[in-house]
């Protein structure tokens, strides 16, 4: 196994692993006799982000009882620990006096997967495919990804060829030098590792299912990441657009189209997807012109019955990446139906 170095900007991001409750959290208990404790201490990180340092300043105390949050226990006046697994943990300080008295202090830390490794995906040039590669925050003992049942990996930077407009999962275990495991789940594509990001998106249309965007068919089911609803307009005009504002600017490098549950003839046929920072002004990102409905196209991938070509997810990489603010996915006709349908629409950047 070759060695990973970890990187220095660890020492920059390491307070960010720690989110403490109010520093003032100090539970007192009912004094027996004399002066009460008074518990106070410090989370100092560590040389990687599972591994902490408790400072302990508290004061009148003869024992002290250590919790941190993971079913571990130390009398230690200034402890230090190491986790083992990435999650929430609460530590808890409790101070007790000559008499008996107690008094705790609660703080939390959190680690985050995304916290201790970056994966990046990067395109090698050889068509469709892309090298994966680690940006640890801690020494690493071992790294196992998980491509599929039976394309499994130890390499540190492996090498995948995917298909054209294919969404496909991907697990990373990585345990460190000193026992501590992190477990990651992404999506890899042949644009690199890739984001779902409609959820922060706030949405207006063109037009709307006659019951709203709240309706049972209305356009807000396209953005629920369930493809057993959808959008259904009758009548549609043979035109429609949907606009999604960021929070901020969000460079788009995949999106994701889902099909309805029947009447293949509803499907979209020819679309552009737009970008603006300003919600007038807008540049072409992407530009498609279907041969076939969806319906068809699954069959061509060898589905043989209604299960297999309905309800099913098609994603595209957008041709001319940009940050925008807003986007809007523009559908000028579908394939002959006075009406017009699609059950989601996802937004990966």
């Amino acid at each position: 196994m070759k060695k990973l170095f970890r990187p220095l900007l660890y020492l920059f991001l390491a307070a960010s692993m720690v989110s403490c409750s109010n520093s003032d959290d100090v539970i007192e208990e009912q004094i027996v006799d004399g002066k009460r404790p008074l518990v106070k201490y410090e989370i100092v990180p560590g040389d990687d982000p599972f591994t902490f340092k408790f400072e302990n300043t508290s004061e009148n105390y003869k024992k002290l009882e250590w919790r941190f949050g993971d079913d571990s226990l130390s009398t230690d006046v200034s402890p230090e620990h190491v986790y083992l697994a990435t999650g929430r943990y609460e530590v808890n300080l409790t101070a007790i006096s000559e008499t008996g008295a107690t008094a705790r202090k609660l703080l939390v830390i959190d680690i985050k997967p995304d916290d201790v490794v970056k994966i990046n995906a990067v395109k090698t040039g050889i068509e469709n495919q892309v090298k994966f590669n680690l940006e640890p925050l801690a020494d690493i003992s071992s790294v196992e990804w998980t491509f599929g049942p039976e394309n499994i990996s130890v390499d540190p930077s492996p090498l995948m060829t995917y298909g054209v407009g294919t969404l496909n999962p991907f697990k990373l275990k990585m345990t460190t030098k000193k026992g501590s495991v992190v477990e990651l789940e992404k999506f890899g594509t042949t644009e690199g590792i890739v984001t779902n990001v409609t959820n922060l998106v706030t949405s207006q249309v063109s037009k709307d299912n006659g019951g709203g965007p709240n309706a049972n068919e209305g356009s807000l089911k396209i953005i629920d990441n369930n493809v057993e609803t959808k959008l259904y307009l009758p009548g549609w005009g043979g035109s429609w657009w949907m606009q999604f504002q960021f929070p901020s600017e969000t460079t788009i490098k995949y999106y994701g189209i889902g099909n309805g549950n029947d009447s293949p003839d509803r499907d979209p046929k020819n679309w552009t997807l737009e970008g603006s920072n300003d919600g007038i002004n807008w540049t072409v990102v992407d530009t498609r012109a279907q041969a076939k409905n969806f319906y068809d196209q699954m069959s061509d991938r060898g589905a043989t019955n209604d299960d297999g070509r309905y309800k099913k997810m098609f994603y595209f990489a957008v041709t001319n990446p940009q940050a925008f603010t807003y986007y809007r996915y523009n559908v000028s006709s579908n394939f002959g139906s006075g009406d017009f349908q699609i059950s989601e629409f996802r937004l990966y950047k």
